[in-house]
């Protein structure tokens, strides 16, 4: 039977009303069918905050299940204040590493502001500190320490410049101090690029509401739309122009019009 049948076939077994829909629905996360997973998931987002009391059981387990992962992403696509405020209250208690760097992925894709102190306060724990190979695999894959510097490259603001700085300041040695700090390195300097990006913008009498807009609705893109527009964009290059040139054509009136006025202004903003 295709899958789409099999998707339509078994949205009826969660046509059931009230509380205890939203519960099966949370609980279907942590099963063994796929289908029902992903209907599960489709669904709790669809009901965007009237499903968080459901999820605050996984969201607030130990570890890193599937579900509690799925959870977390549900959240992520809910995309509002208290979904995010949720997310912000993992990340400010958990003390996985690996749970962290999930939270720090959607945390920064999202573009949350009021993260970039919560991972500020992470990375210092670290300030000074020597990795070597058997505490740093004690203490969670490197991998997932880079994402939470990430985040502050992805979120672009400001306030991530000084934290970087910081850490560079620390010279971490040992093994992954390395990674660490041409990680460091990298994201520094695309955060410079930003604050120098944001200062042309402000230079410019209401291009900045314009802006913001604009790389809002490039967040709800795909993860690949995101880091190929608002990368480029910021860097003011080829991409940057294409990228801005096909929002014109957006099906969004007040989209267009900002797309129009910042090509507008585009080559006086160029580094």
């Amino acid at each position: 039977m295709p899958f789409l049948v099999v998707v339509l076939a078994c949205a009826g077994s969660f046509a059931v009303g009230g509380e205890p829909r939203v519960s099966k629905l949370a609980e279907s996360l942590a099963g063994d069918d796929a289908v029902a997973r992903y209907l599960a998931e489709e669904q709790l987002v669809e009901m965007g905050d009237a499903a968080l009391p459901a999820l605050k059981p996984l969201v607030l387990s130990e570890g890193l299940t599937p579900a509690r992962r799925d959870a977390f992403g549900i959240l992520a696509r809910i995309r509002t204040p208290q979904s995010i405020r949720c997310l912000l209250d993992v990340l400010e208690g958990e003390k996985d590493l690996q749970v962290r760097g999930v939270v720090c992925g959607h945390l920064g894709r999202l573009g949350v502001e009021e993260a970039v102190p919560v991972i500020g306060k992470w990375l210092m724990t670290v300030r000074g500190q020597t990795f070597r190979r058997k505490e740093w695999w004690e203490s969670g894959p490197w991998t997932d320490w880079i994402l939470h510097v990430h985040a502050l490259r992805e979120i672009g603001s400001e306030a991530g410049v000084p934290l970087l700085g910081a850490l560079l300041q620390a010279k971490n040695p040992g093994e992954g101090g390395a990674q660490l700090m041409r990680s460091y390195r990298e994201d520094l300097e695309d955060l410079r690029q930003e604050k120098h990006f944001w200062a042309a913008v402000r230079g410019v009498e209401g291009l900045e509401p314009r802006v913001k807009r604009l790389f809002a609705s490039f967040r709800t893109d795909t993860l690949a739309g995101i880091r190929l527009y608002r990368t480029g964009v910021v860097r003011l290059g080829i991409q940057g122009r294409w990228a801005l040139e096909g929002m014109t054509h957006h099906p969004d009136a007040q989209l267009r019009e900002d797309a129009a006025v910042f090509l507008k202004h585009y080559d006086r903003l160029q580094p």
